[in-house]
């Protein structure tokens, strides 16, 4: 677990105490509920926005001298970084729902271990634990914030719920749609830790506009390796987007220079079949869809760095910085 963050022991202690609050939290009245949770969370995920809870967190300063590495943070934080973890799980267990996925982290997901019903269910579970903690915790306006978050969310699924006409899609919509699904609980995760310590502005913005940089180049990177990626490497079935007329940076990037060919391949006719789909892959890699969307996530990652550049050096700046790069250059 946490193999994520194993060259951050600091970050990793923090991570094991919201791990420890998340599973005190999550016990159910119902058996099948706690065991279906229980064995969620100790599946490998990277603990990405919890770990910015705590990061971001550390990154204020104290007398004017960097957190010490050594020393705990404030209960408070360690609960509000389970809160987001709790929420984005509940997020990928809905997402699962609706996409009909079969695998995550290299396991069953929820709903084909439980059924729809009680994945629903459970996810709900998640987002009532969520908002419980919060409202212990976080302050009211931070509160507010993270259901402002939610109802992004919600937004961003359902405009990706409908099946999209690449006649009329472009870059811009992408983004838009990826900064309500994706950027902006990171952008949150990052400047939710230094605001409740009450950090000053001019950090809580860089660590806000961080998130949201970041956070778009993890989207991106996330959607080429479900063009390029293996179940082997990535924990799930890939294709999947595509498949459901979901179009990503790199099938959008793809179409731009023969608009036509792209239209007949990315129809849900086509991609009905292996073959159809596979044609579709082959297409999306000659045009260099996924190389053009790379690039655009090295843009946004290099964003994210200038920004990261002005907040006064610490360890846990060059942890932040070193972590930005690494969500770049990742394969899963």
């Amino acid at each position: 677990m946490l193999h994520f963050w194993k060259d951050y022991p600091h970050i990793q202690r923090d991570l094991i105490r919201v791990q420890e609050i998340m599973r005190a939290s999550l016990q159910g009245r119902d058996p099948l509920l706690t065991h279906t949770i229980q064995t969620l969370l100790n599946r490998n995920g990277k603990m990405l926005r919890p770990g910015f809870v705590v990061l971001g967190a550390r990154l204020k300063l104290i007398r004017n001298h960097p957190y010490p590495v050594q020393k705990p943070l404030p209960e408070k934080i360690y609960q509000i970084a389970a809160a987001v973890e709790i929420l984005h799980l509940a997020t990928l267990i809905h997402d699962d729902v609706i996409d009909r996925a079969q695998t995550r982290r290299g396991a069953p997901t929820m709903n084909a271990e439980i059924g729809d019903r009680n994945a629903v269910l459970t996810g709900d579970f998640l987002f009532s634990r969520c908002f419980s903690i919060v409202a212990d915790y976080a302050t009211m306006e931070n509160a507010r914030v993270l259901a402002r978050g939610v109802s992004h969310i919600c937004e961003s699924e359902i405009a990706q719920s409908k099946r999209f006409d690449l006649s009329t899609l472009s870059v811009r919509n992408y983004l838009h749609r990826i900064i309500g699904k994706t950027a902006f609980l990171f952008s949150l995760s990052l400047f939710v830790g230094a605001e409740e310590l009450k950090a000053p502005q001019s950090l809580t913005t860089s660590l806000r506009r961080i998130g949201y940089s970041v956070g778009i180049s993890f989207q991106i990177i996330d959607d080429i390796l479900d063009i390029i990626g293996t179940p082997d490497t990535t924990g799930k079935s890939t294709g999947g987007d595509l498949r459901e007329g979901i179009y990503t940076l790199p099938v959008i990037l793809a179409a731009f220079e023969n608009r036509n060919t792209a239209l007949a391949l990315y129809s849900p006719e086509n991609l009905s079949t292996p073959s159809g789909y596979e044609k579709a892959r082959t297409f999306i890699l000659s045009q260099g869809g996924v190389e053009k969307a790379r690039e655009y996530a090295k843009r946004y990652t290099e964003r994210a760095l200038r920004e990261a550049s002005r907040i006064p050096p610490s360890e846990n700046r060059t942890v932040l910085i070193e972590v930005i790069e690494k969500l770049l250059h990742r394969s899963y």
